[in-house]
């Protein structure tokens, strides 16, 4: 994983007024995204949410540290959000009435860790050149990693720590939960990755491309 030095380094291809112009942007999406609970999109009768591309596109563009920062910030929002009861998830309001501190770990330690792996993943890619050799096969494959991971650190965690409550919610038979979990993994979750494989990609290209034409 390497020095949390080189972990938290400034991504020196782009000057520190670029990199805090485009965190500051990326931070603001995030915000936008989560408060105003914007950030789901229905495909059919599933609902995807695409709050993580931010996070993956600022780990992949500004670096580990950005994602963590990003990642950080989307947790703390969402954990904020079911505390004063400004949130519709009633699996968050129901682990905030168990155990408020139990519920700060679900929701920031996956929103983070998509921030992490995405950095960490992006950084190895460019340690062996994969972006040159391979062009945006890269961007795509991190979107859907940092998507994945979010789902099943999130999802694991739920069936992990909550699995009675989430029985009680859902009015189902405790042995069901298992699959209830893995069938939300295998629809949202796979589609989220989908979608996070395309968007991250076409945003990193573009943007890409613009850092070559200008010194930002």
């Amino acid at each position: 994983m390497g020095s949390s030095r080189e972990v938290f380094k400034l991504n020196k291809s782009i000057s520190r007024t670029g990199y805090l112009t485009r965190l500051s942007v990326l931070l603001a999406l995030v915000i936008i995204l989560t408060v105003l609970n914007i950030g789901n999109i229905p495909i059919g009768p599933i609902v995807a949410t695409i709050y993580q591309i931010p996070v993956i596109v600022g780990a992949v563009l500004l670096g580990t540290g950005a994602g963590c920062i990003l990642g950080g910030a989307w947790g703390i929002l969402c954990f904020y959000l079911a505390v004063t009861g400004q949130t519709t998830d009633i699996v968050a309001l129901g682990i905030v009435q168990q155990n408020v501190l139990l519920y700060f770990v679900i929701a920031f330690v996956p929103r983070f860790m998509v921030g992490l792996i995405s950095g960490l993943l992006s950084s190895a890619f460019k340690k062996i050149n994969f972006f040159r050799k391979h062009n945006v096969i890269p961007f795509a494959i991190t979107g859907a990693v940092g998507a994945l991971t979010n789902t099943v650190l999130y999802l694991g965690a739920l069936y992990i720590f909550v699995k009675q409550l989430l029985a009680e919610l859902y009015e189902i038979d405790i042995s069901a939960v298992g699959g209830m979990v893995m069938g939300v993994a295998t629809t949202n979750g796979l589609i989220e990755a989908a979608l996070s494989c395309v968007v991250v990609a076409a945003i990193c290209k573009a943007l890409s491309h613009v850092d070559k034409g200008l010194k930002i």
